[in-house]
């Protein structure tokens, strides 16, 4: 059953696109795309290596990744099926269906230690709640979601295995433990928490009648050595790097030009108004975004009333914790989950390159399912007859909030637009945003009827700029969409902006040579400003001193200017160039009339009128006036 609603739930992704990340882990990814021949390359580099491999850039989140697994098993559904997003759907969904099996059969197996009456119906609605919540569509319908998946998916099959060694003392079921441990580690360093978790259930559910020792534990230990051991040898022995980068640092702000660090108590402030917005959201699930980039939240002073009280709560929640280690371990070890399994992805030891994210609460909110599931079954409903209602109230409300959140995901376009309600000040998105903009009007057919996707893109990227004025990528899609509405003049300034801040990077310089020829073309045309028109152009030639086109501007320039003799030779060098130009011969035959040079003049306008007699007739009229 459980298995059958995880499916059903997440049914309406199946026909979803790639998108957001799934490019860095698999469709972009050089190692992915090389199917079984990158898994070699896979395992001996950063999780985001292959992404960034033909780029010549480097990632810049800080620690580095190592999730080989994951990425591994891409490489295999590329060899087979190509980059069908249909197939990765498919199986992630049924990889959370077996996930929330597998949480079930632990968790009953870990209660009835102790709740053996109740134990299968506080594991199933637990696994229940677990699998309805729509705080994990981020990670169902996002293919790279996989990586968490896979780490509490071997996790508890890990913890499950372990409790099966405490029964029977059977060595190859503490082997199992240990073989589950590693490919839970090897999909996401994450689950090193589980090095502390799992004792600490076997400490709080089993009785201390039945013989066990630390000894069990060895298949652990030994798994997270070897995956530490393996990790250095790929990434070094740094494990807390924290980025300079202001996109994926949100502990940074700009003082001036200078780039700082924001002071203390702002930076602990949010980062304790962020986990009490994960407590908040585990139980009001909305709103829910892909993006807390920085700066989707505004600094909070740790000493104002949300940072506060995330502060006694947490204090709150350790002090219970601890005092019903004995009496009701089922809540002191759902708070542990929910708190341990949170600190690599709290911000209060390093940073993680954004404030929270959905995707980092997916392990804890199992400690809060295990709570809920708990608190209905052992207390609310032996005391109120009117509670046996809130489970299936609870179950229709997540349900429904989770198949409509998915639609979200279906396409780039369709979770920026409906996450920009809830992130708006987040400069990544804005930039997301606009990028998918012009990328759906490049995809268009009908381009003027389309012209409004470039508007827009234009909105979101100077507000990205608002918020990150150094944000250069952002700044190169913005003199594109400038060139696109053909307002050269800004288009020129943003390239030129883009090309002080990279200079090294020359895949501008296309773009920018004919942005610089189109805004000579419009000075010489619209504002008859010859002169400027003549500078501009000449920047434009010195890039690609053979672009016809240019070269026709600039000798009609130097025509109007009143320098016969350069215009000749630009002139002549465009027809050369391009001899079918009528529009060229018939400026040569302005220039050689000018020059009174009759004979070539009559040889210009002839080769002109035989090219296409409309333009030569529309040109004349225009210098007739």
């Amino acid at each position: 059953m459980i298995f059958i609603i995880s499916f059903a739930l997440y049914a309406n992704t199946l026909f979803h696109e790639f998108v957001l990340d799934d490019r860095v882990v698999f469709t972009e990814n050089q190692f992915v795309q090389n199917g079984i021949k990158g898994i070699g390359s896979i395992f001996s580099n950063e999780t985001f290596a292959g992404y960034f491999k033909d780029s010549g850039r480097k990632s810049t989140v800080g620690g580095g990744r190592y999730r080989p697994l994951t990425l591994a098993f891409f490489a295999v559904q590329h060899q087979v099926n190509g980059n069908n997003p249909l197939t990765a759907h498919l199986f992630n969904i049924l990889f959370y269906g077996l996930l929330n099996c597998i949480v079930f059969i632990t968790l009953a197996k870990l209660f009835s230690y102790r709740y053996l009456q109740q134990a299968k119906g506080i594991a199933f609605v637990s696994a229940l709640l677990f699998a309805i919540h729509p705080l994990h569509t981020e990670v169902v319908a996002n293919i790279k979601g996989l990586d968490e998946i896979w780490s509490l998916l071997f996790s508890f099959t890990s913890l499950y295995f372990l409790l099966k060694t405490i029964d029977s003392k059977k060595i190859l079921h503490g082997i199992a433990a240990g073989i589950f441990f590693g490919l839970a580690l090897f999909s996401k360093e994450n689950a090193i928490v589980f090095l502390a978790l799992i004792p600490l259930a076997i400490y709080l559910f089993i009785p201390k009648e039945i013989k066990r020792s630390w000894f069990v534990y060895s298949p652990l230990l030994i798994s997270a050595a070897l995956f530490i051991g393996i990790r250095i040898c790929v990434l070094g022995a740094s494990f807390i790097n924290s980025s300079r980068n202001f996109l994926e640092n949100p502990w940074l702000q700009y003082r001036g030009e200078r780039l700082v660090e924001i002071n203390p108590a702002e930076k602990f402030g949010t980062i304790f108004y962020s986990l009490l917005r994960y407590v908040y959201l585990n139980f009001i699930p909305y709103p829910l975004t892909h993006d807390y980039a920085p700066k989707s939240i505004a600094a909070v002073n740790l000493f104002s009333p949300l940072p506060i009280l995330a502060l006694a709560l947490a204090v709150a929640a350790i002090f219970f914790s601890l005092k019903w280690r004995t009496s009701k371990p089922i809540y002191s070890w759902s708070i542990a989950l929910f708190i341990i399994a949170l600190i690599p992805t709290s911000n209060l030891f390093f940073s993680i390159g954004a404030y929270m994210g959905e995707r980092f609460v997916f392990v804890s909110s199992l400690g809060i399912c295990i709570m809920l599931a708990a608190f209905l079954l052992r207390v609310l409903q032996p005391r109120y007859s009117w509670s046996i209602y809130l489970l299936p109230i609870l179950l229709i409300a997540f349900s429904a909030r989770t198949i409509a959140r998915n639609t979200a995901w279906k396409n780039n376009f369709s979770l920026f637009n409906a996450d920009y309600e809830h992130s708006s000040n987040s400069a990544k998105l804005n930039s997301s945003l606009g990028f998918t903009l012009l990328e759906n009007y490049r995809k268009s057919d009908d381009k003027e009827a389309n012209k409004y996707l470039v508007n827009q893109a234009i909105f979101h990227l100077k507000k990205a700029l608002d918020i990150y004025p150094n944000y250069t990528d952002c700044i190169y899609l913005l003199g594109n969409a400038y060139y696109i509405i053909k307002d050269h003049k800004d288009a020129v300034a943003t390239y030129e902006k883009y090309i002080n801040m990279s200079p090294g990077d020359m895949s501008i310089m296309k773009n920018y040579q004919k942005a610089l020829r189109e805004y000579g073309r419009y000075l010489f045309h619209e504002e008859h400003n010859n002169q400027e028109a003549k500078q501009v152009l000449i920047k434009s030639l010195k890039l690609n001193p053979n672009d016809d086109q240019a070269l026709e501007l600039l000798g009609s320039a130097e025509a109007e200017l009143g320098y016969l003799l350069k215009s000749l030779e630009y002139l002549t060098k465009s027809s050369q160039i391009n001899p079918k130009s009528a529009s060229v011969w018939a400026n040569l035959y302005i220039t050689y009339t000018r020059l009174g040079d009759k004979p070539n003049a009559q040889i210009a306008i002839n080769k002109g009128m035989e090219i296409d007699k409309d333009v030569v007739k529309k040109l004349m009229t225009v210098k007739a006036r």
